[in-house]
């Protein structure tokens, strides 16, 4: 069992996801539906509902005959997804900053920074989670909110894990700019940050990537 007992299939495609960023799942893994029905005691139905949805979101791939499984990113793929998610953040970023220097109030971002800083690994994708949604929601832009979560980074993330190095130290600096009102220092630690990641795609193995 996960720990968890997922009665739907949202709740049984959250933990997967959480699952793949805690290192419980991995990309290319495949994903058979008997195996899922025993560990979360579901049914198929709720099994083959939650895959689906994972599918729709471009985290697993539905191949005929052969079932479902993680998605495995080209080296390409995993770049542009970087790449979008900063445009998307740097976006945001901005407008959080702009909605402090018009009188709202950091206070929940600095708390859900606070808490994504503390996590241990367990955890860190329901605190990294709850870190962006309190910056889109400061930026009151519907439209990240609702794009953000259907981004494939924890894929790369996951691709990535154990071979990548430390992230830059940018969400303190993104946090602290956006609580100062400053929009152009907002944009530039949340570019900082992906910008981080994507330097490091070209140094990382093949063997980490699906072929082009």
């Amino acid at each position: 069992m996960s720990g968890r007992e997922p009665s739907g299939p949202e709740a049984l495609a959250r933990d997967i996801l959480h699952g793949l960023a805690e290192g419980r799942f991995v990309p290319g893994q495949r994903l058979a539906e008997p195996d899922l029905m025993a560990r979360y005691d579901v049914g198929r139905s709720t099994v083959r509902e939650a895959l689906g949805r994972l599918a729709s979101d471009g985290l697993v791939d539905m191949v005929p005959h052969r079932g479902a499984a993680i998605r495995r990113l080209t080296r390409r793929e995993a770049a542009d997804v970087l790449r979008v998610a900063a445009a998307l953040l740097e976006l945001a970023a901005r407008q959080a900053a702009e909605a402090v220097a018009a009188g709202e109030s950091a206070a929940d971002l600095v708390a859900a920074a606070a808490d994504y800083a503390a996590v241990g690994e367990t955890g860190r994708q329901r605190a990294r989670a709850r870190y962006y949604r309190a910056l889109a929601a400061l930026a009151g832009n519907r439209e990240v909110m609702r794009l953000l979560p259907s981004i494939q980074v924890p894929l790369v993330r996951a691709q990535m894990r154990d071979h990548a190095a430390a992230s830059a130290p940018s969400h303190a600096a993104l946090v602290a700019a956006v609580s100062a009102g400053d929009g152009d220092g907002a944009a530039t630690a949340a570019r900082l940050h992906l910008d981080h990641l994507i330097a490091q795609l070209p140094r990382l193995p093949d063997a980490l990537f699906a072929r082009s």
